[in-house]
């Protein structure tokens, strides 16, 4: 037996197995190391996720903390100023002034505030002026009505801007309606309790004005012009527990409201103006009695009269301007005087008739036309008076359907009367309303004069 080759061969296999060995172990190692450096990945992977979720979760509590300042920020710039302002000052940094050409200023004034302050600690004091303008804050609002500021105890606010609308004048005098009933309601309050009372008085005026926001610290939305200073004036030529109105603002809220007019005032740069006490809203407007609170068809109504393509009101101050002129003096009984009984009394039926929307303009233009006639010829004068519609009104946004259902109307009203509808019977029995009242028989003598 060859023995050494043997042995060379028992050690060939030593070394085989041995470098088996070492690679096995070489890869088991290399495995290890792989593991043991993907472990660590995983772990850095986890502390580096878990840090960046700890980052993330202050950034978001940062954000939400930032969100909850910005709408703090926000809610202040909005009670401060009017949206659109707001919006302005946001975006732009600043707000520019603009010129209205039409909106109406309520001023309110305490009377003898000054003694009565004296006589009040200053925490006292603040704490019964928050009472009021807390509530005036509410009621403005209420009618879309903008806060101004308040100097002291007055309190100044504005229909009309900062976004333009047609009915500001009306809005304003409403508010300015609950603003006083408020007070009288607190007077009484008051009295009951023995305390002091405070008196308001309460001005408003109509015109143009210019609006916008001044300094660069504590900025103020305010407003400037001659309607401020006439406003002003309104309040304090007012009587206390009143709302004092130029002629301007009476023209503009004439058919809704009943007034008590109080003579004329010198104001700078405008001559004298005339003054108006409000006393209520018209009685058939009212939802209430005492006229203080409005029903449906008054809104439908101020609706109707600013947003119509009719222009009624001015149509009525010509029509009425052009009768005063030209209707022959000897008509006693068919003169201007006719025609705006008339006028109400077809208003008074038409709405008690249940006559909405752009109908009770028609029935109310019939009406101040119905004896239009006159101006040129006695007999007949329906037909005339007809004919004159069609010279007028297109001027005053009328179409032709709407002329062609006013002379209708008109010529309904010949004698005999001949009505064929609800309408036709509306002006026709307005034409007549003399004949129930209790002056029935001074109204026919007048007419007996006439003919």
């Amino acid at each position: 037996m060859d023995f050494l080759g043997l042995e060379k061969h028992i050690e060939l296999i030593f070394w085989i197995l041995g470098g088996a060995i070492v690679v096995v172990l070489a890869a088991f190692i290399r495995i290890w190391v792989v593991n043991f450096q993907k472990r660590k990945l995983n772990f850095l992977i986890e502390e580096k996720v878990e840090k960046i979720q700890e980052q993330k979760k202050k950034i978001e509590q940062q954000k939400y903390l930032l969100e909850q300042e910005k709408a703090k920020t926000d809610a202040l710039l909005y009670n401060l100023f009017p949206a659109d302002i707001a919006e302005e000052l946001k975006t732009k940094g600043k707000a520019s002034a603009k010129h209205y050409s039409s909106a109406t200023v309520l001023f309110t004034d305490i009377k003898g505030f000054t003694q009565i302050a004296e006589d009040f600690r200053p925490k006292e004091l603040v704490k019964i002026l928050d009472r009021y303008f807390i509530k005036f804050d509410e009621i403005i609002e209420k009618y879309r009505v903008e806060k101004i500021k308040t100097i002291g105890d007055s309190y100044m606010c504005a229909g009309g801007l900062p976004m333009r609308n047609k009915t500001h004048a009306v809005d304003v005098v409403m508010a300015g309606l609950e603003i006083r009933n408020y007070i009288l309601k607190l007077k009484q309050e008051f009295i009951s309790k023995g305390e002091r009372y405070l008196d308001l008085k309460i001005g408003v005026h109509t015109g143009e004005c210019v609006a916008g926001v001044t300094g660069k610290k504590r900025l103020a939305y305010d407003i400037w012009g001659n309607t401020v200073n006439v406003a002003h004036r309104m309040q304090e030529t007012c009587a206390i527990e009143k709302m004092n109105i130029s002629g301007k603002t009476q023209a503009l809220v004439e058919p809704f409201f009943e007034f008590t007019y109080r003579g004329k005032i010198p104001a700078k740069n405008k001559g004298e103006l005339n003054m108006f006490f409000v006393d209520r809203i018209k009685p058939e407007y009212s939802a209430d009695e005492a006229g203080n609170e409005p029903n449906e068809m008054f809104w439908e109504y101020v609706n109707l009269h600013f947003n119509s393509s009719i222009d009624f009101r001015n149509m009525e101050r010509y029509v009425l301007n052009f009768l005063s002129t030209n209707l022959p003096e000897n008509l006693h009984y068919h003169g201007l005087h006719h025609t705006i009984a008339v006028e109400k009394a077809t208003e008074l039926i038409a709405l008690k008739e249940g006559v909405k929307g752009e109908d009770l303009f028609i029935l109310n233009t019939a009406a101040l036309f119905h004896d239009a006639g006159f101006v040129e010829q006695y007999e007949n004068n329906e037909s005339k008076g007809a004919e004159i519609v069609e010279k007028i009104l297109p001027n005053f946004g009328y179409s032709q359907e709407h002329l062609e259902k006013i002379r209708q109307l008109i010529i309904a009203t010949s004698v005999p009367q001949t009505p064929k509808n609800l309408h036709e019977k509306i002006l026709c029995d307005a034409d007549l309303f003399y004949l129930g009242k209790k002056s029935f028989h001074d109204i026919a003598d007048t007419l007996k004069q006439e003919l």
